[in-house]
């Protein structure tokens, strides 16, 4: 279930083992031949927007089509379809039964590519750029295909986001053989019932699921970042969010969160409320999120009328 949001290890993972190598014909080739590649290493990501930033140390290994992530938070796997996490000694899995074929958008391109070192191995330093312009540096060893430094940039070409792998051993590792996971949940795309966009900023719904109590998780993705969108009736404000950094697009108000590999923002719209999480770095998501239902309040009447009737 490539390019999920299965939880922020998860996404570490995707960080640091989604590429290949930069001899591949072309970019979209360059990000979808070394899912195969084998490797353990411990590595550390970092997020940093504005005065918001946050770190994570992890451990990462890949073997016969499986992704584990070890992290301060727990464990996360991926395998096929099945995502799994455990935080107790337990597993807990949700099952995708299908889901859209993965798409690059065409906005971006190779840049430059040379030759450099890192862990002592040769790798190879890609550029990919987004309408012209630095998106994503990555530093890929020769031998496996895998990001060894992966970052991504904002608009002004900083960092926003890196991963990075301190230590790397290429072939199969053994992984627990004492997982039982017990599965809580499948969930497969729905017929998309929802108002929200079919396209926004470059990104495309790629698949609507129902996600219980009249609510909707709608994923996006360009290829390279994504998205979801959670909609919901109008509830409080979640109590994750009562210290969040609140900030502005186009004069609307909302809150986010900024973690190791994502971010989190929520906003109530007059009837619904809205929970983003994704990667895509922050220009993208301001464009995003000027196309999506707009925060905004209930008038005065139909407040009065909940509040007396409910």
């Amino acid at each position: 279930m490539r390019r999920r949001l299965v939880s922020a290890l998860a996404v570490a993972a995707v960080l640091v083992s989604s590429a290949a190598p930069a001899a591949a014909d072309d970019l979209s080739d360059m990000l979808d031949e070394a899912t195969d590649a084998e490797y353990h290493g411990t590595g550390v990501v970092m997020c940093t927007w504005g005065g918001d930033s946050s770190a994570a140390s992890y451990e990462v290994t890949r073997t016969d089509g499986m992704t584990m992530v070890e992290g301060p938070g727990g464990s996360a796997m991926a395998y096929g379809g099945v995502a799994a996490t455990s935080s107790d000694g337990g597993w807990s899995g949700t099952e995708v039964s299908e889901w859209s074929d993965w798409l690059l958008s065409d906005r971006y391109t190779m840049g430059g590519a040379t030759a450099t070192t890192r862990l002592g191995r040769d790798a190879t330093l890609v550029v990919v750029l987004d309408e012209g312009k630095p998106r994503l540096r990555m530093a890929i060893d020769d031998e496996t295909g895998v990001p060894l430094l992966t970052e991504v940039l904002d608009a002004d070409g900083g960092v926003y986001r890196m991963a990075v792998l301190v230590s790397f051993t290429p072939g199969p590792s053994d992984m627990p053989d004492d997982m039982d996971v017990e599965m809580t949940d499948t969930i497969a795309p729905m017929p998309a019932t929802t108002t929200l966009p079919e396209s926004v900023a470059g990104y495309r719904r790629a698949d609507v699921y129902a996600a219980g109590r009249d609510s909707i998780h709608a994923f996006y993705s360009d290829g390279l970042f994504s998205f979801s969108v959670f909609e919901s009736p109008r509830t409080g404000l979640p109590a994750a969010f009562e210290r969040a950094t609140v900030f502005e697009v186009s004069g609307k108000r909302y809150r986010r969160l900024v973690t190791p590999t994502s971010v989190w923002v929520h906003w109530d719209a007059p009837d619904r409320s809205y929970l983003l999480v994704g990667d895509l770095p922050p220009d993208h998501l301001m464009g995003v999120l000027q196309r999506l239902p707009a925060p905004g309040q209930r008038g005065f009447l139909v407040r009065l009328w909940r509040a007396l009737f409910g």
